[in-house]
């Protein structure tokens, strides 16, 4: 026998010890303790197991928030709670904990299904313009969105979370401009197209001397595309 060998991996398997099992014991240990619900407030510290989440949240503009403020602000839910004592509870309905949430929930214009004070407008999009519907308000006489360049960015996120549960709403279109993560978008540009159209005389016009006409577009098609790839990181 090679007591050598032994004696060098008996070391190596120390070493690793060392270096992983506190992390292990860290990750399980008090991951059955029974919180004391009885104060006010939220007593469960979300950050146990959120704690990527928490250091994005501190690093953004909502760094001042508490998780409850966006996750168990949603009227419409009956979240489950413990007011005072044991005997004070409210079983959750909808929802236990938690719930997803959409950013326009504070955000939107005429903001009413937060029960928080809501956040500053993101308003000013016309999601309309694309046969798009939301819960939510984008738009009103005043911040309409007719000329907004990212309509479709929005309207198009809203499509596509109405097949998911986790991104809700426009929430994916918010984040990929308003948090710290890669959107890789894939684009496809027109390379040509045909325009055709017809002159259509008006006529004299006394007013000016001049015989009038316009031209009267009848159909544009796109002859081909180019596909491009862009990555924000």
């Amino acid at each position: 026998m090679d007591y050598g060998k032994t004696i060098l991996l008996t070391i190596i398997v120390f070493a690793v010890g060392v270096l992983i099992l506190p992390n292990t014991v860290s990750l399980f240990a008090g991951q059955h303790y029974w919180y004391n619900l009885s104060g006010s407030g939220n007593d469960v510290p979300c950050v146990k197991c959120h704690a990527d989440v928490y250091e994005e949240l501190k690093l953004g503009v909502h760094r001042n928030l508490r998780c409850e403020d966006c996750h168990r602000a949603n009227k419409s839910i009956t979240y489950a709670s413990v007011s005072g004592s044991y005997t004070n509870y409210t079983p959750g309905k909808e929802a236990h904990a938690a719930t997803c949430v959409a950013c326009m929930l504070c955000h939107q214009i005429n903001a009413s299904y937060a029960s928080k004070k809501p956040g500053p407008y993101a308003g000013g999009f016309n999601i309309t313009l694309f046969g798009i519907s939301s819960p939510y308000n984008y738009s009103n006489a005043t911040f309409n969105g007719l000329y907004e360049a990212h309509n479709s960015l929005v309207a198009h996120a809203i499509a596509k979370a109405k097949n998911s549960s986790l991104l809700l709403d426009s929430t994916e279109a918010c984040l990929a401009c308003h948090a710290n993560i890669e959107v890789r978008m894939n684009f496809n540009v027109s390379t040509g197209m045909n325009i055709v159209a017809k002159d259509v005389v008006l006529g004299y016009n006394p007013a000016t001397g001049f015989n009038e006409s316009q031209v009267n577009v009848t159909g544009i098609t796109i002859t081909g595309f180019r596909s491009v790839t862009e990555v924000k990181s």
